[in-house]
């Protein structure tokens, strides 16, 4: 690939601030699944919890991970209420979290998946749902 295709995508991301953010948002979300998944065998395979226990656990982490670089770097918020957008955050968070325990229960024990598949399969969903609340409703520019 040739320098300047190089330079011509990062001009075309940084065109378009909403798909910047999208972008970026994508990578922390790549990086807190990543988290979140080793978090979870950690818990499952190392210490031996149950998967709603090491599944709870491993939101924790990611879920803090992912306020701070999304507060910081993809949403850039200054001027709003970082307590307020804590809070909100975690609502979502814990709903995304609700989300997850529901689907691993459907799919481990109703339908008998390998629980890693069905937490990469719930990953997925849950990361769509959460995206857009997140921009939309926690770090929304006042």
């Amino acid at each position: 690939m040739d320098w300047y295709q190089d330079r011509a995508i990062i001009k075309f991301i940084n065109d378009r601030p909403v798909f910047r953010q999208m972008v970026k948002f994508g990578l922390v979300g790549v990086f807190n699944t990543l988290v979140d998944l080793l978090a979870y065998i950690f818990f499952t395979r190392v210490i031996g919890w149950h998967y709603a226990v090491a599944a709870t656990g491993a939101f924790v982490i990611a879920a803090t991970f992912s306020f701070l670089i999304n507060r910081y770097w993809t949403f850039r918020v200054s001027g709003n209420s970082i307590k307020t957008e804590y809070i909100k955050f975690v609502l979502v968070a814990f709903g995304g979290l609700l989300w997850t325990l529901l689907f691993l229960f459907i799919l481990i024990d109703k339908f008998y998946w390998h629980d890693l598949v069905a937490k990469i399969f719930t990953v997925f969903l849950v990361v769509n749902w959460s995206f857009w609340l997140q921009k939309y409703w926690t770090f929304k520019a006042k």
